[in-house]
């Protein structure tokens, strides 16, 4: 018999009219559960990262990218990883690095606008993860979220598996290493 929560919880009766039982399971905004979808753009690999088999958030309806920024990501998981999982306060004082790879760089920052809105007038107060690169190599990357980083960090083994097929070498052996990270 399903829980009806719209009444009360039966696991915790004081909880009459919410229920926070369910909220933790995976596939939950809480728990999310990532995956990649593959496709072509223009006749270019393309990959994109689902939540829970749909958008990351409602204000970025496809999250992809192809190769090269797939790459790039690659370069800069260990600073992904660290923001994804900072805490509000560490995301602002988050400091500013450049990732060496080769003889390409790659500067790794976290920028927050004032008064930034979405289309729909909500304001976004949050800084988020950007990464340029130095040497022009890379395309820009406008910007990573938490959600985002998140994401990117849970699939970095497919992420950079599918770089592996699409460049002809067996994926990045240099951040190999990224991927232990626990």
């Amino acid at each position: 018999m399903a829980n009806d929560c719209r009444k009360f919880c039966r696991k915790h009766p004081s909880m009459r009219g919410f229920c926070a039982c369910d909220r933790s399971a995976r596939g939950t905004n809480l728990t999310p559960i990532f995956s990649l979808h593959e496709g072509k753009y223009l006749g270019y690999p393309l990959i994109e990262v689902l939540k829970n088999g749909g958008p990351i958030h409602r204000f970025d309806s496809h999250f992809s990218f192809g190769v090269r920024k797939a790459e790039m990501i690659i370069a800069c998981l260990e600073p992904i990883k660290e923001f994804a999982w900072a805490s509000d306060e560490e995301r602002r004082s988050f400091e500013s690095r450049t990732i060496q790879e080769g003889p390409r760089a790659i500067r790794v920052f976290v920028e927050f606008r004032e008064n930034f809105e979405w289309s729909t007038g909500e304001l976004v107060e949050q800084p988020w993860l950007r990464l340029e690169s130095v040497t022009g190599y890379w395309p820009r990357i406008k910007g990573l979220g938490v959600m985002k980083c998140r994401a990117v960090w849970t699939l970095r083994e497919e992420i950079g598996e599918w770089v592996g097929r699409h460049t002809g070498h067996p994926g990045p052996s240099s951040h190999r290493n990224f991927y232990q990270l626990e």
